[in-house]
């Protein structure tokens, strides 16, 4: 056997990530040769939507220069101050076996400063609907007509920010993904013990650093009784667990991780968009994900006893907006702010908590 040479010896592996890398980059462009000659089938696939569970109906939708889908398009200050902005923004809706939206974040990507914010919505959110009372005035109980309606009043609720795409899993899917990218490292605080028979939900989890698997996750994700700032906690938490496995499936073997995904979410995700999203997140760091809550307060609503979360105002709102949008670039009480929304500048599911 020939002896190797210390340049040879010295020479690093490639990783993982490298390799397929190379590998995809290759195929896609191998593909694209292929369909030269039939550009109208590769332009169909580029459209195709592989995750949509419900496609039986393709809506055509406005696009974007890159074009990537607007499944809402911007109102307000998003419509005059940030139209040139590059962000790709998607609705993340968990739901529970009942339907309604047990987690909801919108997950905002700047492509061009490799920059992942995310905003956490509370499931309590008060959100005014006329001939709605009770419960069915909180925005997870939206979930129940569909990921386009949770996407509008998300558009709303944030002052007319645009969507492009929806991601809907439920915690079975969960479960799935988190055991593909090898369970999630987490530093929990405290124990974490609740029973409910009639939800089939026995959450067991003792304190310490440790990686949760699919079933802590989900019991993890689940836990909402034993923070001392309610529901609040709750949110926080899930954030940290967010993080905590964007960073963790960033080091995994990307296809795996993706084949999961495909099986288990249900988005209108276009592969054109796949494509576009996962070149500007090559080299990203995973330091660069942010987290953001919906500024507001809990609290009553005249005629009902349920807690809500209540939305402080479109000026709080309007200010981490601001940060999201613009970053470092953003001095709070500066000359970009200046209450561009005061007065409401989207209408259909104004907040008017009292």
């Amino acid at each position: 056997m020939a002896k190797l040479s210390k340049k040879q010896k010295e020479r690093k592996p490639t990783t993982t990530k490298k390799t397929f890398a190379k590998f995809f980059v290759i195929t896609f462009i191998a593909c694209a040769v292929v369909f030269t000659s039939g550009i109208g089938i590769f332009a169909t696939i580029l459209n195709q939507r592989p995750m949509e569970k419900n496609n039986e109906v393709q809506k055509i939708r406005e696009q974007t220069e890159e074009k990537m889908d607007i499944l809402i398009p911007a109102e307000g200050i998003f419509a005059d101050e940030f139209k040139d902005s590059k962000r790709v923004n998607v609705l993340l809706m968990g739901t529970t076996d009942e339907g309604l939206a047990d987690t909801i974040m919108l997950a905002s990507f700047d492509p061009e400063k490799q920059v992942a914010d995310i905003i956490s919505i509370p499931r309590d959110t008060y959100y005014e609907r006329p001939g709605y009372r009770s419960e069915l005035l909180k925005i997870n109980s939206i979930a129940h007509k569909g990921p386009e309606e949770m996407a509008r009043a998300v558009h709303e609720v944030l002052l007319g920010i645009p969507i492009n795409y929806y991601a809907i899993i439920n915690y079975d899917g969960v479960k799935n993904i988190i055991d593909s990218i090898g369970g999630v490292p987490m530093n929990i605080k405290k124990d974490m013990r609740y029973t409910s028979k009639s939800q089939d939900l026995y959450i067991n989890i003792k304190a310490g650093e440790q990686v949760l698997d699919g079933d802590k996750a989900v019991q993890y994700l689940r836990f909402r009784s034993g923070y001392v700032n309610g529901d609040l906690g709750r949110v926080e938490a899930q954030q940290e667990f967010v993080k905590s496995a964007i960073k963790q499936a960033m080091e995994m073997q990307l296809t795996t991780v993706a084949n999961t995904v495909v099986e288990n979410v249900d988005s209108d995700i276009t592969n054109r968009a796949i494509l576009y999203l996962a070149g500007k997140a090559i080299g990203m760091d995973s330091a660069n994900v942010k987290s953001f809550l919906l500024p507001g307060a809990s609290g009553s609503i005249k005629g009902s006893s349920l807690s809500f979360w209540k939305p402080t105002g479109d000026e709080a709102t309007e200010d981490m907006l601001r940060q999201v949008y613009l970053g470092d670039e953003y001095v709070t009480g500066g000359a970009i702010t200046g209450g561009a929304v005061s007065g409401g500048a989207v209408s259909g599911g104004a907040i008017k908590a009292e």
